[in-house]
């Protein structure tokens, strides 16, 4: 875990030097977490929501006047399950307007265990699809909201093999909804 922490604020690092002007800033909101699973024997599906909260500090670079890159690193709590959040969302500023659309990849990581008697049952990390807009309040505030749609099937290959030999496709994401307040220093 501590290895993954150096190597996104090496990223953050690096990323610095390539921006004309970074802001650093903090972040936080709330979060609802819907996990999907479905298999195909039974063509049966489930879904369930989990609420929470977020928290997290960030790197705005402007690229231009209306593109910036934002990285960010987050603490998501939804139900008493703990995840680390790492989009990398690009932002168009709409002109004049404090408005901006913004999307990216974004990085999940379950930070509890997920086995049952020694077998994994999902898998700890997942890519998603993010994408959002957001309202800059003045230089320092701002207001955002975005949904993330999960590319990668999150049951562990231990538990796709056992319903493979049962000629069975099981299938299991979580997507999310995050709506927040940020300030840049």
């Amino acid at each position: 875990m501590f290895k993954k922490l150096l190597l996104v604020g090496a990223i953050f690092t690096g990323m610095a030097s390539f921006g004309q002007e970074v802001d650093f800033g903090i972040q936080a909101g709330y979060t609802n977490v819907e996990g999907k699973s479905s298999n195909s024997l039974d063509n049966i599906s489930s879904s369930g929501n989990s609420s929470g909260f977020y928290v997290g500090a960030l790197a705005d670079f402007t690229l231009s006047e209306n593109f910036h890159l934002q990285p960010s690193v987050n603490y998501a709590n939804a139900d008493e399950v703990n995840f680390l959040v790492v989009p990398v969302l690009a932002q168009y500023y709409i002109e004049n307007s404090g408005f901006y659309l913004q999307a990216g990849p974004q990085a999940t990581l379950i930070l509890d265990d997920v086995s049952i008697a020694g077998v994994d049952v999902l898998n700890t990390f997942g890519l998603d699809l993010a994408f959002g807009a957001g309202y800059e309040i003045n230089s320092n505030f701002f207001v955002e909201a975005k949904y993330s749609l999960e590319l990668t099937n999150r049951f562990s290959k231990e538990i796709r093999d056992a319903a493979d030999t049962e000629n069975v496709e099981v299938d299991s994401q979580f997507n999310a909804l995050s709506i927040g307040l940020g300030y840049k220093f």
